[in-house]
């Protein structure tokens, strides 16, 4: 199903606690590697990988299928569990405001349809010239970063990333940020669309984050 839609996933009621999760580590994972960049300047590279594939799994079939392989979710499940559990204490400000913003962003997009068509025709294009002409990862990502400041920038709540100016102001750390925060409004979108709300997440945590754990040991 096409990631911009406001259709829900068909999915079996007892697996959709377990999909709800995945998306959450979308989530999750991109705020965490977002919040590494903008303090430190480098984040989990295989990570990084597994939520900017993510962007262009334009009709996955099921939930899973966004992600590809769950292994690539290491850290967002460890991240969820960090979260959930109340570990994330020096950052946890950060998260919580960044996945709240992605919440919103996902809702305000999903009924924006002009805005959905454009960032699907910006991300197809940008697939289509990568493979065209062989381009390298940075200038994929680069791409990425015009289109977000094109499409998402305008709307609001705009996300204020939170760090160290010296790596904010860095152009390519600048440019994976955004990709990341694209990838996480990617997850907030397919979260939506697995039911999930604000409310259930806080109303289910505890399941949540027991199946977090037990999706991090399987894969």
């Amino acid at each position: 199903m096409p990631w911009w839609r406001r259709d829900r996933f068909r999915v079996q009621s007892v697996n959709r606690l377990e999909n709800q999760t995945l998306a959450l580590a979308g989530m999750l994972q991109a705020v965490v590697l977002i919040d590494e960049l903008a303090n430190i300047g480098t984040c989990n590279d295989g990570a990084f990988e597994g939520s900017f594939k993510s962007l262009f799994m334009f009709d996955a079939a099921t939930p899973e299928q966004v992600f590809g392989d769950i292994a690539c979710l290491g850290s967002g499940f460890a991240a969820l569990d960090d979260y959930l559990g109340g570990r994330s204490q020096g950052s946890s400000r950060n998260i919580a405001y960044y996945l709240l913003s992605m919440m919103k962003l996902a809702v305000t997009l999903m009924r924006d349809d002009m805005l959905s068509v454009k960032l699907f025709d910006g991300l197809s294009e940008i697939e289509r010239r990568s493979q065209e002409f062989a381009m390298s990862r940075a200038s994929v990502v680069n791409k990425i970063d015009g289109l977000y400041q094109d499409t998402i920038s305008h709307l609001n709540p705009r996300i204020m990333v939170r760090g160290d100016q010296s790596y904010l102001l860095n152009d390519a750390t600048a440019a994976k940020i955004r990709t990341l925060l694209l990838a996480g409004i990617r997850s907030a979108v397919l979260w939506r669309q697995l039911g999930g709300n604000n409310w259930k997440l806080f109303l289910r945590r505890k399941k949540y984050l027991a199946l977090a754990r037990q999706l991090s040991r399987r894969h």
